[in-house]
């Protein structure tokens, strides 16, 4: 006889937790599972998917007839998330084919980032994860089985080095901290030096591994269709889904040209980008500027009354830590559960040592209206606001399971973009209309080139061209873009999460009439969790709702 549903979701999601120790830590805010790594052994992980097909078997033997509204979308949250499970570890089976699946397990910063409990309590849980890496990254290598990508290997070999980079420097320091007994000093520092070498063993087995790499990355239809379907709960013939892509893709490219021409028509858009980029904060300036910025965001959202901000704590802008520097810009929000409120805008200036020629190149990526834009999708209404509502999302299940859809969580600060420039934000500002369609072509292409490089045979090559001929990008980052869509072909998730959020909108105005709320709509965007996007559009639009895209 299956559990009641109280019993079933518990177990379901102890499950997960276990599995996923990092997320609960640092998304979540669950510190029972400090100290903690997952069982991605053989063994581990054909009991985690028993268990997981009779917990499926479970939830379908629920009487729908006893389950209130929100736990019947409990349910279907619930197994969706297992069967996403269930497709990663026994069709994808990335733990056999991508080092860069044993990279995540190993990060470390959820205990320097937030002050949640004294620092002893921190790094002593530190201290129990170190101790397992030398057995973890064993299981890893018995698991592997090369030949593998040779983009894959790239960006595990970088993942990787970057975890001996914050062992060597940030965790070296903790380490050394006089607030620490002299016992936890030692162990500290013992754990780290052969957590450091057990990783440095990897890399260098990795190393190894080049020789033989090749380049035949491609998942093929069936299994993107099936990353499609059980990642997103999205069903709809490929050729159409591509179609919906490349609309947009051909729109936002007529707009930006015919923007170009408004801003000045003698001159390329190329030339017309080299202008803006020049114009941005200095070094000193970065980090403060961008503070006042978001209030300036912030009050525009308050007073445009356009989604509710549930409460007055603020990001805290901050230098991107050193471990963490790959990225211009990420936001690492508080969890549901987590005691402390900190959360950070992470800005990365640049490095002390630069040239300033080098300094100068790098600070154009935050020229003025990339800066408004990528604050408007990391911070209001974006990725913050989003978190701040997950907080007091409506059940457990929706508050734990925030990482169910990259579509949900992507697509809603993408969509915020272009939501915000629609509701009069920067007042026509050509700076930050040039922006917001430069990152949205960017999303576009990546968006076209995931289907057609593991679906239609587009070489990397030829996804270079198309980054470079529709978003405007220089052959390096051109080619990293289309690199990364070779083992990351999820990155659609930008571009197919905003459209679906613009097509619930559509159809939900369609519905509502003159009782259509934007404010509404949006709160119940970001209120739910981050469920697969149809889930949230079948609990606003019912189960007939018509076409996702």
């Amino acid at each position: 006889m299956p559990q009641n549903f109280a019993e079933l979701s518990e177990s379901i999601l102890k499950s997960y937790l276990e599995m996923h120790p990092g997320v609960a830590r640092y998304y979540i805010g669950l510190h029972e599972y400090d100290g903690k790594m997952p069982d991605f052994s053989r063994q581990g992980i054909e009991t985690w998917l028993a268990t997981a097909r009779q917990q499926l078997a479970d939830l379908n033997s629920l009487d729908p007839a006893a389950l209130t509204a929100q736990e019947k979308f409990d349910v279907d949250l619930l197994q969706h998330n297992l069967e996403a499970g269930i497709f990663e570890l026994a069709d994808r089976r990335e733990w056999e084919s991508s080092p860069l699946f044993y990279a995540g397990p190993l990060a470390l910063y959820s205990y320097l980032s937030r002050n949640y409990a004294p620092l002893e309590d921190r790094v002593a849980a530190l201290v129990e994860q170190q101790k397992q890496v030398p057995g973890f990254l064993k299981i890893a290598r018995e698991n592997l089985k090369p030949p593998f990508s040779r983009s894959l290997l790239e960006v595990s070999l970088m993942a990787l080095q970057g975890e001996i980079r914050l062992r060597q420097t940030e965790v070296e320091t903790i380490s050394l901290s006089p607030h620490l007994s002299s016992e936890l000093q030692q162990a500290s520092a013992q754990v780290n030096r052969e957590a450091i070498a057990a990783i440095q063993g990897l890399v260098d087995y990795l190393k190894e591994q080049q020789a033989e790499a090749h380049d035949d990355f491609a998942l093929g239809r069936e299994n993107y269709e099936k990353l499609l379907r059980y990642n997103e709960l999205l069903e709809m013939p490929l050729e159409d889904v591509l179609a919906a892509g490349e609309r947009n893709l051909q729109e936002n490219f007529e707009a930006i040209n015919a923007l170009a021409k408004e801003i000045d028509p003698a001159a390329s858009l190329s030339e017309i980008k080299a202008r803006f980029d020049k114009q941005h904060p200095t070094n000193a300036e970065l980090i403060p500027y961008t503070q006042g910025l978001l209030e300036n965001i912030r009050e525009f959202l308050v007073t445009n009354d356009l989604i509710t901000i549930p409460n007055e704590n603020r990001a805290t802008v901050a230098p991107t830590p050193a471990s963490q520097r790959w990225s211009f810009a990420s936001m690492a929000p508080s969890g549901p559960y987590e005691t402390s409120n900190e959360s950070y805008y992470f800005v990365t200036p640049p490095e002390d040592d630069w040239s300033p020629e080098r300094a100068e190149d790098w600070l154009t990526v935050f020229n003025y209206g990339n800066l408004e834009d990528i604050s408007i999708h990391e911070v209001y209404p974006g990725h913050f606001v989003h978190f701040q509502h997950i907080h007091q999302a409506p059940s457990k299940v929706t508050r734990v399971l925030l990482m169910s859809s990259p579509c949900h969580a992507e697509g809603w600060a993408h969509y915020a973009e272009q939501m915000m420039l629609e509701q009069g934000y920067g007042k026509n500002d050509p700076a930050i209309r040039l922006a917001q369609l430069t990152w949205a072509l960017v999303r576009n292409c990546r968006y076209v080139a995931s289907i057609k490089m593991h679906t239609q045979g587009m070489s990397v090559e030829e996804a270079t061209r198309l980054f470079m001929t529709y978003a405007g990008l220089m052959e390096g980052p051109a080619r990293a873009e289309a690199l990364r869509g070779t083992f990351d072909p999820g990155y659609f998730s930008y571009t197919l999460g905003k459209l679906m959020f613009l097509k619930m909108r559509e159809d939900l105005q369609k519905r509502e009439g003159e009782k259509f709320s934007l404010k509404t709509f949006h709160d119940a965007c970001v209120g739910n969790g981050a469920p697969p996007l149809p889930l949230l559009r079948k609990k606003l639009l019912g189960a007939e709702s018509g076409s996702l895209l």
